[in-house]
């Protein structure tokens, strides 16, 4: 009985892996365990790093550093200068996808629609003489 292996292409370098949990090969999940380790222990070091001052020391991406964070490998509660970016706006956030000025200028406009989804809808209600 034969068996097959399920292979990949590293998304990092290119090179063809087995796949597994992490989607890297061995050479890039080395490299990032050598990246987030050095990461930390600068961290440690200076807690209150920027992800700029960071990306400086570590020679590691600001780009990537934030990767990092969204995956939840370096975890903001610990650092309170480094912060993840909006998806809309790119301004610092430390929880979420979405920055609070661009949520609430998204849920302002969705309530702006539904107002005027409704309005809509009103108009177009027809009633006959009986009332039916």
């Amino acid at each position: 009985m034969s068996r097959e292996l399920s292979v990949a292409h590293c998304p990092n370098c290119g090179n063809v892996f087995q796949k597994n949990l992490r989607n890297l090969c061995a050479a890039c999940t080395a490299e990032e365990d050598g990246q987030l380790a050095s990461l930390e222990q600068m961290l440690k070091r200076n807690r209150k790093l920027t992800n700029e001052q960071l990306a400086e020391q570590s020679e590691v991406s600001e780009q990537r550093i934030r990767a990092y964070i969204r995956k939840g490998k370096l975890k903001l509660y610990d650092y309170p200068n480094l912060t993840d970016e909006c998806d809309l706006c790119a301004g610092p956030i430390r929880q979420g996808k979405l920055c609070v000025s661009c949520t609430t200028r998204i849920k302002g406009d969705i309530r702006l629609d539904m107002e005027r989804s409704k309005q809509q809808q009103a108009k177009h209600v027809f009633l006959s003489r009986n009332g039916r």
